[in-house]
């Protein structure tokens, strides 16, 4: 029996059907079935496939099902499955990467800037954008070379053992310190996990970034309650107009 949800074959195969229901506003999508957090799948096994109300079953030849081949991976996967489009947004962004180290040659391969612009299709799933983000910051760490693009410190992988004299009560001990992937633009701003929007930084010089960040977003909110808090003090209460209380 086949089932276009199940992103592997095999006996037991995990399943990441998603849906609208299970969510309170009816937007968000979920998974149906997960595992022991929300966010990971569940292995569907031959007995939970046979009992499943939500399968989309389909033959070897025709139906949403069927098996066909990928240009990309040189696979078979089931139409409109999650492996299928899983592996041509991934395709898509391996290309972008080529692209990247091609017109950057010797050069850092990622925009001062960042950018919003998206490596996939802008109605790629959410499912699919965190599974191709589990892969892309593994290849953003290669890409770099496992260095720190703003103090050059190498880690030589993606993570390493230091000594941290602040351990044990002052008699220090070795703690792991990983490599972190920063978005240029930040996500919040409208940041993309484009790789030219990416870069590679060890712990402190990230959480310099985020320190400002915040530091920023605070600001900002200051500045809005004092505009709000200036246009009520002008309102002669003749306007019609509220000033939002949600500040």
């Amino acid at each position: 029996m086949a089932c276009a949800h199940r992103i592997t074959g095999g006996e037991a195969s995990y399943c990441f059907l998603q849906s609208s229901r299970m969510s309170e506003e009816g937007e968000a999508k979920s998974l149906v079935f997960h595992g022991a957090k929300p966010t990971w799948p569940v292995r569907c096994d031959p007995l939970l496939l046979s009992l499943c109300p939500f399968r989309e079953e389909g033959g070897p030849e025709e139906g949403k099902g069927a098996l066909v081949r990928c240009p990309h991976c040189k696979k078979r996967h089931r139409g409109g499955s999650t492996a299928k489009r899983l592996c041509e947004d991934w395709h898509s962004v391996k290309a972008v990467l080529k692209e990247m180290r091609e017109r950057r040659p010797g050069g850092r391969k990622y925009f001062e800037h960042g950018t919003t612009l998206l490596p996939y299709r802008p109605d790629t799933p959410d499912l699919v954008r965190q599974l191709i983000w589990l892969r892309l910051k593994g290849a953003i760490a290669r890409r770099d070379a496992y260095t720190c693009q703003d103090c050059g410190d190498f880690f030589g992988r993606v993570r390493r053992r230091n000594f941290d004299r602040s351990l044990r009560r002052g008699k220090g001990g070795y703690r792991w310190e990983s490599l972190e992937v920063h978005h240029i633009v930040p996500r919040s701003r409208g940041g993309s996990d484009h790789p030219g929007n990416l870069k590679t930084l060890c712990p402190r010089c990230h959480g310099a970034y985020t320190s400002d960040l915040r530091m920023a977003s605070a600001e900002a909110r200051r500045r809005e309650r004092e505009v709000l808090s200036r246009m009520r003090e002008c309102d002669d209460g003749e306007s019609g107009w509220d000033a939002p209380t949600d500040y």
